[in-house]
């Protein structure tokens, strides 16, 4: 028996009229208590690759196990440990999104008076409260995006998918969200699978970035070796007067570099301190501009992930 939560070998997935496949012989393993980024554009497959994990989608070819069961096959071990939060689960808009989340326990086989006190004490950590016994249609998107979690945490769940868990959030209601998953790890185990377009959630949270385009896996790492193998190191010089920023990119023109002005700052993309300080320095003292810092930078995941999917197309 398969230690791994989710296990797929050649997962493909083909749509009739469709050029290529929306998932193209995809392998991976996704070990118990990591939290694994799924990182892809639009139309890459991620939405696809989750239907088939949760077993919505049934495979052309290959296989997908999750809790060493088949999602299609074998539903009922495969998927009742399964936590869901997708992209636009649909509620009951003339419903109080109390009853929601007791129409949910019920569809689900849970007792309410069981999962009540649990499903109150989330909706109080991501602030939902007051608007529980608001109808859904009253609710601000933000709010219908918390209450989703709330609808697939009823139970803690082995492994939680997560698909654009903070869509319609603000940074404070992405915290929350961020905070409460690394709890609902360290301290239950739990598995998380977690799609975002917001790069450095994943960046933050995430033990290793799954990255996907065109349905093929182009990487799968830690975000820091991705970092390292994709990424460039800049130099990132600051000035006491922001105006003299046109000087150090003048140079840095002349000497056939790139660079960017950042406020006060002018990041020299690619370079290293050893290589330019010199003459950058004797540039300045020529021009009577004063460097108050110099720093080196690391491109973040986002940049990184744009540069792997750029070389794609």
């Amino acid at each position: 028996m398969s230690s791994d939560v989710v296990t797929a070998v050649g997962l493909t997935k083909r749509y009739r009229r469709s050029q290529r496949p929306a998932v193209d012989n995809v392998s991976f393993e996704i070990a118990r208590g990591e939290t694994i980024g799924l990182l892809g554009p639009n139309g890459a497959g991620k939405t696809t690759l989750i239907k088939m994990i949760c077993g919505v989608t049934t495979p052309t070819s290959g296989q997908v196990r999750v809790f060493d069961a088949d999602p299609v096959r074998q539903p009922v071990a495969a998927k009742s440990d399964i936590g869901a939060m997708h992209q636009s689960g649909p509620f009951d808009m003339m419903l109080p999104a109390l009853d929601n989340l007791r129409i949910a326990a019920r569809f689900r086989g849970l007792k309410w008076r069981a999962v009540r006190p649990w499903a109150l004490e989330l909706a109080e950590f991501l602030s939902l409260t007051e608007a529980l016994p608001r109808f859904c249609f009253q609710l601000s998107g933000g709010q219908r995006q918390r209450l989703q979690l709330v609808r697939a945490l009823l139970t803690i769940p082995r492994l939680l998918v997560l698909d654009e868990p903070s869509a319609g959030l603000d940074v404070v209601g992405r915290r929350h969200i961020e905070r409460f998953v690394t709890w609902l790890r360290e301290e239950h185990g739990v598995t998380v699978l977690w799609t975002s377009h917001h790069i450095d959630e994943l960046e933050r949270n995430s033990q290793r970035v799954l990255v996907i385009d065109k349905g093929r896996v182009l990487r799968f790492a830690k975000p820091r070796e991705l970092v390292e193998e994709f990424g460039t190191t800049h130099l990132l010089v600051a000035l006491d007067d922001p105006a003299a920023g046109l000087v150090v990119l003048a140079w840095a023109e002349a000497a056939g570099l790139t660079a960017t002005a950042e406020d006060s700052d002018v990041r020299i993309h690619g370079a290293r301190a050893q290589e330019v300080l010199p003459e950058l320095s004797r540039h300045c003292l020529e021009h009577d501009v004063a460097i108050s810092g110099v720093s080196t930078v690391s491109d973040s995941l986002e940049q990184v992930f744009l540069r792997m999917t750029e070389a794609e197309d």
